[in-house]
């Protein structure tokens, strides 16, 4: 789809974006030296009656859709340590509705990130077919992917970390990707249609039920930490499944990083993405969620932001721009990017239908910014608190406008690490 270049009539006229200067925030933190190391060591803890169960025995690996730090060699890891059992590994794509619910999608989808048959010596099974393996006294269905199912057992892994719709004591983690990701597009469909309220409560039940009918070896969840590194990764027996994830989990929520300025005018976001997010740029950082209901919830974790502007989509999500209906302007690289197919697919399963709506869009990158800035509620626009991300994983290093200067100061942990500078806009006005 082609979007045209708009006459907006001079709606920016007179506006002047500021002198920036960069920004190191600290957020204090302890990354695993050698994350995979740690991996194997726990591996050769797990007691000796799991381990020789596994001789001849088919067992399949998740492998979600998030960029993890050093997720191929976590997966390789998991591959060779379970062959030098005598088990018969193999992966699987466990993502929902990902990847363009297609099986052929999400396995290109995995390969991008390294993990391909080539790389991990063991079968990558991709399908969207899924055994309904059980059913709740409520109705509600239990679905697995249909190659697991057949298989003798399953180990998950996954990111834990606090989710982007809801609050509890699971989030996002182990119990959602047997919920969602085991689940596929069809498991997916049928878990979001009960509604993000009862969401946390029905990952339990699901979980619980799903635990009873599929053989889950173990599972290795894994925290990030805000140096979008590795804070811990543990090897986790099944009767600790519950008990762990919902420790880890409130580690995930002490480790996450944030923007500490009280208030921006305009923040600026080069890229929005699957691998960075679910909602394509985390809404505990920007605060805004398209669940009306945990608005208040997840505003108390971020500054006070006026408008955001979106500047690309991830090469990983493939036009995947799910997330731009949070942002108040995007760029004309974005627009003209966005594959909106792949988008609704992922947002009606989702039933997060504003993720995927259209904000305004600029001609440029320049343009995109003047426009935030020339209507975010200021007396004088050319004084805006403007400040600039990679994405919502890393901000260690960001971009502040002069005005914020007061605000760095008051901020322990805020440094800035460079003069004034002007940003640079090439030929057709944008930043690259």
């Amino acid at each position: 789809m082609f979007f045209p270049k708009l006459d907006k009539q001079s709606l920016t006229d007179g506006i002047v974006i500021p002198q920036m200067v960069k920004v190191h925030q600290s957020f204090p933190h302890t990354d695993l030296a050698d994350p995979v190391g740690v991996l194997k060591k726990q591996l050769l803890t797990l007691d000796t009656a799991t381990t020789e169960a596994l001789k001849g025995k088919r067992i399949g690996i998740t492998a979600g859709s998030r960029g993890l730090p050093h997720y191929k060699e976590i997966m390789k890891a998991l591959c060779d340590q379970l062959k030098a059992w005598g088990a018969k590994p193999f992966v699987f794509p466990a993502m929902g509705s990902h990847a363009g619910a297609t099986s052929e999608g999400q396995k290109e989808h995995l390969a991008q990130f390294g993990i391909n048959e080539d790389y991990l010596g063991v079968p990558v099974l991709s399908t969207m077919d899924v055994v309904e393996v059980a059913t709740l006294e409520d109705g509600f269905p239990v679905y697995c992917d249909k190659n697991a199912y057949e298989a003798d057992g399953i180990i998950l892994f996954n990111k834990i970390k606090p989710h982007t719709h809801f609050k509890y004591k699971h989030e996002s983690g182990l119990l959602k990707m047997i919920c969602i990701g085991c689940g596929k597009h069809k498991g997916a469909s049928t878990f979001h249609g009960r509604g993000y309220d009862s969401f946390g409560p029905n990952l339990e039940r699901v979980s619980k039920a799903f635990l009873q009918h599929v053989n889950v070896v173990f599972s290795v969840g894994m925290v990030q930490s805000p140096s979008d590194d590795i804070a811990a990764l543990e090897v986790i027996p099944t009767d600790k499944f519950f008990e762990r994830d919902a420790a880890l989990q409130t580690m995930a929520k002490a480790e996450m990083p944030r923007l500490k300025l009280p208030h921006i005018d305009v923040l600026i976001v080069d890229e929005i993405g699957k691998e960075i997010s679910g909602t394509g740029m985390d809404p505990n950082i920007t605060g805004r969620t398209e669940r009306f209901s945990q608005e208040t919830a997840f505003r108390a974790l971020a500054p006070d932001i006026e408008r955001i502007v979106i500047l690309d989509i991830t090469e990983a999500s493939h036009g995947n721009g799910a997330g731009c209906g949070m942002a108040d302007i995007v760029s004309y690289r974005f627009v003209n990017k966005m594959d909106f197919s792949s988008a609704y697919t992922n947002c009606i399963t989702a039933k997060s239908f504003r993720m995927a709506l259209l904000p305004l869009y600029g001609n440029s990158d320049k343009d995109a910014i003047e426009m935030a800035m020339a209507h975010a509620f200021l007396t004088d626009p050319n004084q805006a608190k403007v400040v600039r991300i990679k994405n919502t994983l890393k901000l260690e290093n960001i971009e502040c406008s002069l005005s914020c200067l007061e605000d760095i100061k008051n901020e322990p942990d805020m440094t800035i690490t460079s003069e004034p500078f002007t940003w640079k806009f090439n030929e057709e006005d944008n930043l690259w």
